[in-house]
């Protein structure tokens, strides 16, 4: 059995981080046990890169880890510091992957190259820059070299009045060492702007589409860096009220 010294605020990570939340600057040393060797989920052995510890008597699991496994997406509400599990008595949510499939992508050197974009909705898991994990993301790179870039669209009709997500570097892009930017089109149109670098928190967004036929998430790139370009929508899903 491991014992261990750590910090108030590095539990609190542990245990919520995953869901955007973020432990008091007040720190307090806890001592844990790092006596977990598995956790099996109908039967089948999952365990997060983050390990599981126990603390008083307490086993202590990250908790996007455990919901999504069982099937319930976790959603963090900064506005009433709240995090929501499964249903919530907001409106219903529509991913990509599961009631959106995507329409275009191309890229600067004209072509259709389906290995720059990624989407998914409770199938294969990815870390952002600080190691979160998700099941619903999607992910954009552009190609190799200076002045490129990617674009990847989704129909929209209409339907849909908001978007959000959490906007962030992947895990594969933590040591990117040039600055890519990401903007946001409804119809053409650029409505919002983000530029990332490595270090850069991920950030929840919010964007309002109403009557929208479809929305482009356009990724470039003006010095090539070496490294994978890639940036992550998180927990993308679009409501209709």
């Amino acid at each position: 059995m491991k014992k261990k010294l750590i910090g108030f605020s590095v539990a609190g990570a542990l245990l919520l981080g995953s869901a955007g939340v973020y432990a008091s600057t007040n720190s307090k040393t806890l001592e844990v046990f790092y006596n977990i060797k598995n956790i099996k989920i109908d039967q089948v052995s999952k365990m997060p890169e983050e390990k599981p510890f126990t603390y008083n008597g307490t086993t202590y699991v990250p908790l996007r880890f455990i919901s999504e496994q069982l099937g319930s997406p976790v959603e963090w509400d900064s506005a009433n510091q709240t995090i929501n599990i499964g249903k919530t008595n907001e409106k219903s949510a529509f991913y990509p992957g599961k009631d959106l499939e995507y329409m275009n992508f191309q890229d600067s050197d004209g072509s259709r190259d389906t290995n720059r974009f990624s989407y998914s909705y409770n199938d294969k898991t990815i870390s952002d820059n600080i190691g979160n994990e998700y099941s619903n993301y999607i992910t954009i790179s552009p190609k190799t070299g200076s002045d490129k870039w990617s674009l990847l669209e989704f129909p929209l009709n209409g339907q849909y009045n908001t978007f959000k997500t959490t906007l962030g570097l992947t895990e594969e892009s933590k040591d990117l060492t040039k600055e890519i930017k990401l903007e946001v089109f409804l119809d053409e149109k650029l409505i919002e702007t983000y530029k990332l670098s490595a270090g850069d928190m991920p950030k929840d967004i919010e964007l309002k589409i109403k009557g929208a036929n479809k929305i482009g998430f356009k990724l470039s790139r003006k010095d090539f860096s070496g490294y994978n370009d890639e940036v992550g929508l998180f927990d993308a899903r679009f409501y209709k009220k």
